[in-house]
C-alpha cells in the first residue's frame, strides 16, 4: 500500500509542513499560521508528526465535517506526537448510530427555549464580576472576566457549586491545553471523573433543578442511559462549558480593545452585539480546528482517501479566508466556530447568551478601555483550541 505522502505526490496534492506541536509562531501570532495554511491550498499534506492531511478552505472543511460516513470523530491524536488528554466525552467522541441516539437525548436540554431562563443569572454574574473589577481598579480580562463568567455560571448550572471554582477551571484548562505524560493524563481524567461522577450519583437519589439531574433523568430511545455515558456527557459539559466561551470572549475583547471604532459601535447601539459576536467568532475562531480519522476508503477533492488516514480541519483559517477583514455590521458570512455537521456544538445557544450578555454588561459599565502600550500578546494552542493568555486593560468606567 502506498504511503499518504506518495499518494499526495502522485495526485499533485501540495506538500507543506504544518506542525502545530513545534511552530513557535502559535505563541506569538497564531492567526498568521492559520492564514498561511489557507494559501497552500484547500487540501494539502503535512509530513509533520506521522503525516496527515489538512483541510484549509471552507468548502473542504464543511465537506469533511459533514461526511460522517468516511470520517470518524472517535478519540484520536491527529497532529501530535506527545500524549494528549483525550477524554472520551460522548456524544462528541461517538459515531452514528450511537452518536445519533445520545445526541437526540441531549438536544432538548440545550434548545433555545430550554436555556432562555438562564439569562437573568448570567447577567447577575456578569454584574458581580464587573463590580469586583471596578473595586479593584485593575483588570486582566482573560482571568477576571472571560474565565470566571462561564466557569461560575456553568459549574452552578451543572450542579457542582462554585466554592472551588479556581481548581475546577484549572482542571478544565489542563484537559484542554496540556500535553501530559500518561500518568499525568490519567490523573487529570481521574480528578474530573470523580467530580462529575459524584454529582451524577448524588442526583440519582436527590434530584435537583440542575443539569446533572437532567442528565440522570434522560432517556435514549426510552431506555436508561448507562452511567459511564452520562458521566462522559457531564465531563464534556465540565470542560467545554468552561473553556470554549472563555477563550472566545478573550479574543473578542482583544479585538475591541484595539479597535475603538468597533467598540464605540457596540456601546452606542448594543443591539449590534449579537451580529458582532458572530463576526468576531468567525475571525478569531478559538476552537477553530478539529481532527478526523478515515474509517473507510473514500475521496476528497479528487484525492483517494484510505481507511486510517488522518486529517486536521483548519476551521479558523477557512473561516478567515471567507472575509479577510472584520466588519461588525456585515452579517451573513458563515463560520464554523461551533462546528458543522452532526458534531456541531450542542451548547452553542448557551455560549451565545453568555457572550452577548457578558458584552452588554461590560460595555454598559465600562464603555472605554484600552490595552496598555507595552502589552505584547501571548497565546497558546492545545487540544484543537487556542487561548489568549492575558489581556490587561486600562479602564474608564461609565459615570454614575
Amino acid at each position: 500500500m502506498s504511503s499518504m505522502l506518495e499518494r499526495a505526490e502522485a495526485h499533485g496534492l501540495p506538500v507543506h509542513t504544518f506542525d502545530l506541536e513545534h511552530d513557535e509562531r502559535l505563541g506569538v501570532d497564531p492567526f498568521a499560521v492559520w492564514d498561511e495554511a489557507t494559501k497552500v491550498g484547500g487540501l494539502f499534506y503535512s509530513p509533520a508528526n506521522r503525516g496527515f492531511l489538512v483541510a484549509a478552505d471552507f468548502d473542504t472543511v464543511r465537506h469533511v465535517l459533514q461526511d460522517h460516513r468516511v470520517w470518524s470523530n472517535l478519540p484520536s491524536t491527529i497532529v501530535y506526537t506527545k500524549e494528549q488528554v483525550d477524554l472520551d466525552v460522548p456524544p462528541l467522541t461517538m459515531d452514528p448510530p450511537d452518536h445519533t441516539r445520545y445526541r437526540r437525548a441531549l438536544a432538548p436540554l440545550f434548545s433555545p427555549k430550554a436555556v432562555a431562563h438562564l439569562e437573568p443569572r448570567i447577567r447577575e454574574i456578569s454584574h458581580e464580576l464587573v463590580d469586583a473589577i471596578l473595586a479593584k481598579g485593575t483588570c486582566d480580562f482573560t482571568k477576571d472576566f472571560a474565565a470566571r463568567l462561564p466557569a461560575l455560571f456553568f459549574l452552578e448550572w451543572l450542579g457542582l457549586g462554585t466554592d472551588d471554582v479556581d481548581r475546577m477551571f484549572h482542571l478544565a484548562e489542563r484537559a484542554t491545553f496540556e500535553f501530559p505524560t500518561q500518568q499525568e493524563r490519567d490523573d487529570i481524567e481521574a480528578r474530573i471523573d470523580a467530580i462529575v461522577r459524584g454529582a451524577i450519583r448524588d442526583r440519582r437519589d436527590d434530584p435537583r433543578d440542575d443539569l446533572a439531574s437532567a442528565f440522570v433523568q434522560m432517556r435514549a430511545e426510552g431506555q436508561q442511559i448507562p452511567e459511564d455515558i452520562v458521566v462522559g456527557m457531564a465531563k464534556l459539559a465540565f470542560i467545554a462549558g468552561q473553556e470554549t466561551t472563555s477563550t472566545q470572549l478573550g479574543y473578542i475583547l482583544w479585538h475591541l480593545a484595539r479597535n475603538p471604532e468597533d467598540r464605540r459601535l457596540l456601546v452606542d447601539d448594543p443591539s449590534r452585539i449579537p451580529d458582532a459576536v458572530e463576526e468576531l467568532m468567525r475571525f478569531y475562531n478559538t476552537g477553530g480546528s478539529s481532527g478526523r480519522v478515515a474509517k473507510e476508503d473514500g475521496e476528497l477533492n479528487g484525492f483517494p482517501v484510505k481507511a486510517g488516514d488522518r486529517i486536521f480541519i483548519a476551521r479558523c483559517g477557512a473561516d478567515r479566508k471567507l472575509a479577510p477583514q472584520v466588519q461588525l455590521t456585515r452579517g451573513g458570512v458563515p463560520h464554523s466556530a461551533f462546528g458543522l455537521g452532526i458534531h456541531r456544538c450542542i451548547g452553542s445557544h448557551v455560549a451565545r447568551i453568555e457572550m452577548r450578555i457578558g458584552l452588554e454588561v461590560w460595555h454598559e459599565r465600562i464603555p472605554d478601555y484600552r490595552v496598555p502600550d507595552e502589552f505584547v500578546a501571548s497565546h497558546r494552542y492545545g487540544s484543537f483550541m487556542q487561548q489568549l493568555l492575558s489581556l490587561p486593560l486600562e479602564l474608564e468606567p461609565a459615570a454614575r
